[in-house]
């Protein structure tokens, strides 16, 4: 996981009044390339942990889609023999039959979707790398102060 990055004169030397042109530019060269390879980590790790967030996420979306789907078919199931409890006047028995397939079928359809919905909506949440535009914004600050002094 990614700290924060705290910036320091990577070359502790005499004071930026005291350097020469040469100096002042060969230091902020430094400390530029320094910025940017820390930042090119930072891009590295966000994007690693985005990309495991985003397959979890979307194996559990489809995981409980999965539920979701087998919720529909017990309704589609209670929808069949519904259907035929009406139209053939069957007695009393085969009610308790349409009535568990209607139970189960909300269970796992309300279950597996609201699950399904979850995760789904989660997809891509960890990819806006607020890490990186965080670090950005130090790092975009650092600079212009180091600039200030020069």
């Amino acid at each position: 996981m990614a700290t924060h990055w705290n910036p320091q004169p990577l070359h502790p030397g005499p004071p930026v009044d005291q350097m020469s042109l040469k100096g002042l530019l060969r230091r902020a060269a430094d400390e530029a390339s320094e910025i940017i390879r820390s930042e090119a980590n930072v891009i590295k790790l966000e994007i690693e942990e985005s990309t495991r967030a985003l397959i979890t996420d979307a194996l559990k979306a489809a995981a409980y889609s999965a539920v979701a789907l087998l919720g529909l078919l017990s309704l589609l199931a209670f929808v069949i023999i519904g259907l035929a409890d009406i139209i053939t006047n069957a007695a009393s028995p085969m009610t308790s039959v349409w009535a568990s397939a209607l139970i189960i079928g909300v269970l796992l359809t309300g279950i597996g979707g609201a699950m399904a919905v979850r995760y789904a909506k989660r997809i891509g949440q960890d990819a806006q790398m607020k890490k990186t535009r965080s670090e950005f914004s130090a790092d975009k600050t650092f600079i212009k102060d180091e600039w200030r002094k020069i």
